[in-house]
């Protein structure tokens, strides 16, 4: 089957599969009996906040959750959903990159459509594995350990199994062969029904079992979960002694060998390696015409919110910056270093681009990712009045006057020196002429354009850059903020308050100079004009 196709709300159901956030667990778990499906979403309005199935109703039953409580309580799980319009293909990527076995469908605004299952799935990837010469044998060493029972046990024991190993079923064994199996489904047959558990597992289990051999083709197992709407086989040796079970999510994983193959060259460590490391990592289907987020780790999500998956990343990396991005990762296949603001955060990342051609997806992006907005803040700012440092003044008045050089355009420079400045901190110690800077700082940001850059540029000097300005309109400038400082009373924490004042040189691009070092010169030696002229004042000549 062509996997792009069928829409996922062609196979999307919706009736008994939704209750509201105020509705009691009981009435929740009343659906799920209902519906066949193993799962409930929990709506507020008509949006999808949590979801409910049941292996969460096994943990229910297994620590004795009181089933009148609020469905609200137990949002906890977060919701996996695609859009109404995606194809299967899309989401059999989506279910086995997030290990789900079912999908949320909702449109572009969000709105519950209905779920789809990996049975759903199952049901229309049939004939995929006609074109598979896979059996049983060649998926033994991907199933987990087999975890069983026997007829001794109580189902408070099978639901301790279940909860603890994290698995839908426990086969239930006699001398090694398989007599019965209880799943989450059975469990959630017991649910409201009050059921002792204490008693045996033999009264609820389902017996006979579905098994197969090793040498099973997979098409013959894929038919009888289908026929019989089951999710698992239990899987014998030649003399029916239980192995294993095959569960459906098994079989999603190996529809084609080609995919699973490219998931074991990806995934060098596991998923839950992958979510321990720093970085954030996002992985992303390139399905031609959008490029969707198909996973993230948990820092990745922990940043940016579950509802980064199945959006576009041109959703939170800028447009532009994506396209440029996406652009050189089709050409050469990765990209290295890249920078990019969003809302008050710097991010930077690499990725890389690897070309697939199925039906579902023309590629998969991998991106990796940090916040570095702390260490370009060190890297530009001073830490102690929170405005730029040196190193970034000169780096800016450097592209500065290559902007002035290539436009004609005309822009000045000002140095700053606080008066007397070791004055204060030789009578009322350094936090005080800290305090003293921080002030001053605040009452130059106040009286500048909201063009112009200041930075520290020494211990208590600054310098301030002011583009597309002539000498006139520069003097204007700096003589409001100096004026302004001269008139304010600084308050010390010993109650004291202080007049401070300052100091300034000025120097205009290009009639000073044509370089970063000759206006720094020329504006230097007006800083000092205005020092031996009884300070408190500016000169620009």
């Amino acid at each position: 089957m062509n996997t792009g196709t069928i829409s996922l709300l062609d196979m999307a159901m919706t009736e008994d599969l939704s209750v509201q956030v105020d509705a009691p667990l009981r009435e929740l778990i009343r659906l799920m009996q209902k519906n066949g499906k193993g799962v409930v979403v929990i709506l507020k309005g008509d949006i999808p906040v949590g979801i409910i199935t049941e292996r969460d109703v096994v943990s229910l039953l297994y620590t004795q959750t009181n089933l009148d409580d609020l469905v609200e309580r137990w949002l906890g799980k977060s919701v996996i959903a695609a859009r109404g319009e995606r194809n299967i293909g899309y989401a059999l990527s989506l279910m086995i990159e997030n290990t789900i076995r079912r999908l949320v469908v909702v449109d572009e605004a969000n709105r519950f459509l209905g779920v789809v299952t990996q049975q759903d799935l199952m049901n229309q990837l049939e004939e995929d594995f006609y074109r598979s010469s896979l059996r049983v044998k060649h998926l033994l060493d991907k199933l987990r350990a087999l975890v069983s029972g026997s007829r001794a046990d109580t189902i408070s024991t099978i639901l301790e199994k279940m909860v603890r190993h994290k698995i839908s079923a426990v086969p239930i064994l006699e001398n090694g062969l398989p007599v019965g199996i209880i799943t989450e489904k059975d469990i959630l047959k017991l649910a409201g029904r009050e059921v002792p558990l204490t008693d045996s597992v033999t009264l609820y289990m389902t017996s006979p079992v579905n098994t197969a051999d090793l040498e099973t083709p997979l098409i013959n197992i894929v038919k009888e979960m289908n026929v019989r709407s089951t999710q698992r086989v239990v899987i014998t040796d030649h003399n029916g002694m239980a192995l294993g079970v095959i569960t459906s999510r098994d079989l999603m994983r190996n529809v084609e060998l080609d995919y699973n193959e490219f998931l074991e060259r990806k995934l060098k460590y596991s998923k839950e390696v992958l979510n321990l490391l720093p970085e954030m990592l996002i992985e992303v289907i390139d399905t031609g015409e959008n490029q969707l987020v198909v996973w993230a780790n948990e820092k990745a999500l922990g940043r940016f919110g579950n509802g980064i998956i199945d959006k576009d990343v041109a959703d939170f990396i800028p447009a532009e910056t994506w396209l440029k991005i996406y652009n050189e990762l089709a050409r050469s296949g990765k990209v290295e270093d890249v920078r990019f603001k969003k809302e008050n955060s710097i991010y930077e990342f690499s990725g890389f681009y690897m070309r697939l051609d199925r039906n579902a997806e023309k590629g998969r992006v991998q991106l990796i990712m940090r916040d570095i907005t702390e260490e370009v803040m060190f890297a530009t700012t001073d830490t102690l009045t929170n405005i730029y440092n040196r190193r970034y003044m000169n780096e800016f008045l450097a592209k500065e006057v290559e902007r002035g050089r290539r436009r004609s355009a005309g822009f000045a420079v000002a140095i700053a020196d606080v008066d007397d400045f070791k004055k204060v901190n030789d009578t009322y110690g350094h936090p005080a002429g800290d305090l003293v800077l921080r002030k001053i700082v605040e009452h130059m940001m106040e009286n500048l354009r909201k063009y112009d850059i200041i930075g520290r540029y020494g211990g208590e000097e600054f310098l301030l850059i002011m583009p597309e300005v002539d000498k006139h309109n520069a003097l204007l400038v700096v003589e409001r903020m100096r004026q302004a400082i001269s008139i304010e009373k600084i308050e010390l924490p010993t109650g004291r308050h202080l007049t401070i004042t300052i100091s300034i040189g000025i120097a205009v691009f290009d009639e000073d100079g044509n370089s970063p070092d000759d206006l720094l010169i020329k504006a230097d030696e007006r800083l000092y004009k205005a020092k031996r002229a009884g300070k408190n004042c500016s000169f620009i000549v």
